[in-house]
């Protein structure tokens, strides 16, 4: 999982396309796959992320 910045919508991709490289790359994960949790929060508020 990540959690994002409300103004990181560029790192968010970033974070889905290397997800989505590992789980193509079968010597990295032979047999598993992982999922992508994404949450954005207030940049402005540290207890939101603390929270998330």
């Amino acid at each position: 999982g990540a959690i994002f910045d409300e103004s990181a919508k560029k790192d968010e991709e970033v974070f889905r396309m290397a997800v989505a490289d590992l789980n193509q790359n079968d010597e990295i994960l032979q047999t598993e796959k992982i999922t992508c949790s994404v949450t954005f929060v207030d940049g402005n508020n540290p207890f939101q992320a603390v929270q998330e």
